[in-house]
């Protein structure tokens, strides 16, 4: 079995375990983002500081963090370098500079709805002073119609990343493997990095990953 379809296998598996239990404050369902987080953990070293969101902390289990560590979903997961998620998403982002001052790699999960937030331009504009190195991940569902709430960022994340002078890298959010090599790229050049991943509604993860180790 490949990697990117063993941790696509383990992320589905452990979300599907933490649904079936008393999930604190509540469970969000991972579904559409496992390559991301896949690739994202893939990615990185097991000494770097990953900082997930709500959805993709069952990804944690690819650094063989036990479910008991992750009933309750606001807490985090030492010594294994999984930071707990915040009560806003935007924050994350400025966790993650702060871990990344501490002189640690980082890499934090964002949304397309925390990138309007505030806290993400100050992170944004302080890694860049500092130069931190902190990896932006952001995942972008297209909207249409349907969606709960409607565009809330004026740009696209990549044109405000390269406003603020950082190195972008654009990925199908799809693709595990694609995901892995931009997070192992943005990590070795080191200094602030976004990555912005755009995902495909439907899209069938598994076969890509089969067809991607092909």
């Amino acid at each position: 079995m490949s990697e990117a379809v063993e941790a696509l296998e383990r992320i589905q598996a452990a979300d599907a375990q933490l649904a079936d239990q008393a999930v604190t404050p509540f469970p969000l369902p991972i579904a559409g983002l496992e390559a991301v987080v896949a690739g994202a953990v893939l990615g990185l070293e097991r000494g770097d500081w990953w900082v997930p969101g709500m959805r993709e902390r069952a990804g944690a289990v690819l650094r063989d963090v036990p479910l008991t560590r992750l009933v309750d979903g606001l807490a985090g997961a030492r010594p294994y370098k999984v930071a707990p998620p915040t009560p806003s998403p935007a924050l994350r982002a400025l966790h993650a500079v702060g871990l990344a001052l501490a002189g640690n790699k980082v890499l934090v999960h964002l949304g397309i709805g925390s990138t309007a937030d505030g806290a993400f331009h100050e992170a944004l504009n302080l890694a860049v002073l500092r130069q931190a190195d902190v990896i932006f991940l952001v995942a972008v569902h297209p909207l249409d119609a349907d969606a709960p709430v409607g565009p809330q960022l004026a740009t696209d994340p990549a044109v405000l990343g390269r406003a603020f002078g950082i190195a972008t890298h654009d990925v199908d959010g799809n693709s595990v493997i694609a995901v892995r090599e931009a997070v192992t790229k943005a990590r070795e050049a080191g200094g602030p990095q976004l990555i912005v991943a755009r995902l495909e509604p439907g899209a069938d993860l598994m076969a890509l990953a089969r067809k991607d180790d092909a």
